[in-house]
């Protein structure tokens, strides 16, 4: 402590000489003070913009991360678009590739059985109401068929939808593609015509009948299925109550059964399947001569199963 006083009494006397001692020693305390409050102050000072410094150094280390970070998601986001345009790319590339391939599978499959490779997309842009095509080979039957919930339309209305007495081949109407029996409608436009289905009354004669077995039906966007004519039937719709010849799905073996024995009695001409038929087409148009205006002439195929 005597050190202390002894210091500032000489730095008073170097400083204020001629000031009294006690004012000196006062003035000199108040100098020192001072200079150490501005050398504490100055040192914080420096400790705070040291850290301060260090704080701005490590938010800009973060901020230069995060740029980083910005720039790598973005190269990776460009990486991974580019990725999903080449696989969606090469995707379309084997769809239009598999499309190709079925394309050229099913024109020579067309091709092998004599028909036509039907173009689905223009006929369902020509007509919504397309089912599907009817064809009997080296006959004149082959022809579009479409099907709607009014039987009466296509009776009077062609293909493309105009007024025609021809009509157009037309399902029952509702007919489902997993029914049983699939009825198909079409004019017989009277005698000398070949127009619609007015060569269908050519199975009266046997020899026909045994010489153009098969038919084909192309369900749209479908490959072509055989089918086998089974039976021909001179029909009046009198007897729809005794047997239905459009029935089109049976609840039962026993109601398969009885259906399918009346087919066979009441047949012109019926040829025994080698299996029981799991799916049949019948083709129906007017045949006045026997039964008058409610005479129908039928002529069943069943599905072929190779």
């Amino acid at each position: 402590m005597e050190k202390i006083k002894d210091f500032i009494s000489c730095l008073g006397e170097k400083f204020f000489p001629d000031l009294p001692e006690r004012k000196r020693q006062r003035l000199t305390v108040r100098i020192i003070v001072g200079i150490s409050l501005a050398l504490v102050c100055m040192t914080g000072m420096g400790i705070f913009r040291y850290k301060a410094v260090k704080q701005l150094e490590k938010y800009q280390a973060i901020a230069d991360a995060y740029a980083q970070l910005d720039i790598i998601l973005e190269e990776e986001r460009e990486k991974s678009q580019q990725e999903a345009a080449e696989e969606l790319q090469e995707l379309f590339s084997e769809m239009e590739a598999e499309a190709e391939r079925y394309r050229q599978e099913y024109e020579a499959e067309m091709r092998e059985k004599g028909l036509e490779a039907y173009d689905w997309d223009k006929l369902c842009n020509e007509n919504k109401d397309i089912k599907g095509w009817l064809c009997i080979p080296n006959t004149l039957i082959n022809f579009p068929v479409v099907g709607t919930d009014d039987n009466a339309f296509y009776l009077s209305h062609d293909f493309t939808g105009d007024n025609s007495s021809a009509g157009c081949p037309f399902m029952d109407k509702d007919t489902q593609v997993w029914d049983f029996n699939r009825v198909i409608y079409g004019h017989n436009m009277g005698t000398g015509s070949d127009a619609m289905f007015s060569t269908l009354l050519d199975y009266e004669k046997e020899d026909y009948f045994k010489e153009n077995q098969t038919i084909y039906f192309t369900d749209a966007y479908g490959n072509a299925t055989e089918y086998q004519v089974m039976a021909v039937v001179k029909y009046s719709i009198d007897d729809l109550e005794e047997w239905d010849f459009r029935i089109r799905n049976h609840a039962d073996m026993e109601s398969y059964n009885a259906w399918m024995e009346q087919l066979q009695g009441r047949a012109l001409y019926y040829e025994e399947p080698d299996h029981a038929p799991t799916s049949i087409i019948t083709l129906a148009t007017c045949d006045r001569r026997v039964f008058g205006k409610n005479g129908r002439f039928l002529v069943y195929s069943r599905k072929v199963i190779r």
